[in-house]
């Protein structure tokens, strides 16, 4: 249970259900001690493996005795290994599954795409955008039960601070990895013109203990960028860092299913720029299109980041009210209860 944007929704609607009195629980394979919530019952299987084949039968007799003890009558599984290990064991059990699918799987072989199907064999199939929906239509028949649910978030978690800035940050909230674009920020980044250099430094979150980690520190060094770039730690409390933030940039170089930094930077009042791509194109396009960009374009990232400047106080103003409307996690919440409450009733 770590801090990327598929576990926040399952913590986000544990809470949910918490408040409408409905028990429930979650199914881990560990959790950082700094990630427990308050009032989530977390039941971690430490040292078992939803990847591994040779702990399928531990975990499915962990999970059939959790069924029976705690009279679960829906399962929600939101990750490949266990829909692909575990969905016909559930289901034997007399047991509703839905499933949730968070991305535009690669196709990288008939094998993986038998792996990458097992999230559409829920008794529903909850996809987070219209994009990742429409990326899967030729698996569907008329049996399927497809739902489109876009990600929501804690309003009151991303709010808005009066704080003084003292440093312009742009911030890339993403985790360091392959495709999040941390790279090409620094190269955008180093060809700006000097007066924005002076201006902002870019802020990123690195424990700099990864791979990929250590080449964006590297990369910082060969750019010359070291007094403009600020690391900091993976945190809960990443609504702080919107906070110190003067704009945000999501780079991801490939589509993101949804991308939910757009909607947490709208609600802190922070404008943001994305690429004109996947679930980022379908946050930002009925917001301000202007806020698009060609991700492989330096040119086209310059505009969008000029448009963000030129337009900063009208930009901060509307975001959350946006936000509120289509993307708070309450209302991606009670349309999840009301697929739960379809689901159970068939």
């Amino acid at each position: 249970m770590g801090i990327g944007g598929i576990e926040t929704g399952v913590r986000d609607l544990a809470k949910y259900l918490n408040k409408k009195k409905i028990k429930n629980y979650i199914l881990c394979e560990s959790s950082n001690k700094n990630l427990n919530v308050k009032d989530i019952k977390l039941i971690k299987l430490n040292n078992l493996k939803f990847k591994n084949i040779f702990d399928q039968i531990k975990i499915k007799k962990i999970i059939k005795e959790l069924i029976l003890k705690k009279g679960i009558n829906l399962v929600h599984i939101s990750s490949r290994a266990p829909a692909f290990f575990l969905i016909n064991f559930i289901r034997n059990l007399d047991i509703k599954v839905v499933t949730s699918v968070h991305n535009k799987y690669q196709s990288l072989s008939l094998i993986k795409d038998w792996y990458n199907s097992s999230l559409l064999k829920g008794d529903a199939v909850i996809f987070n955008s219209n994009f990742v929906r429409k990326s899967y239509k030729n698996y569907f028949n008329e049996k399927s039960k497809i739902f489109v649910i876009p990600r929501g978030i804690d309003t009151n978690f991303f709010y808005p601070s009066k704080k003084k800035q003292i440093d312009k940050f742009i911030f890339l909230p993403s985790r360091v990895s392959s495709w999040k674009g941390h790279d090409l920020l620094l190269k955008y980044f180093s060809l700006i013109d000097q007066k924005y250099k002076n201006q902002f430094k870019i802020c990123l979150i690195s424990l700099n203990q990864s791979r990929e980690e250590k080449k964006i520190n590297k990369l910082i060094k060969e750019l010359d960028l070291t007094n403009n770039v600020v690391i900091k730690k993976p945190t809960l409390k990443i609504n702080k860092l919107y906070h110190d933030s003067f704009l945000v940039v999501n780079l991801s170089i490939r589509p993101e299913g949804f991308g939910r930094t757009i909607t947490e930077a709208l609600s802190s009042s922070k404008p943001i720029i994305a690429p004109n791509q996947g679930g980022t194109r379908e946050q930002l396009y009925n917001f301000d299109r202007n806020l698009l960009f060609n991700v492989n374009s330096y040119n086209s990232f310059l505009r969008a980041f000029k448009y963000i400047i030129k337009n900063y106080v009208s930009l901060s103003k509307k975001g959350r009210k946006f936000v509120k409307k289509n993307y708070s996690s309450n209302l991606m919440c009670k349309k999840t209860l009301e697929v739960y409450n379809y689901i159970v009733n068939q």
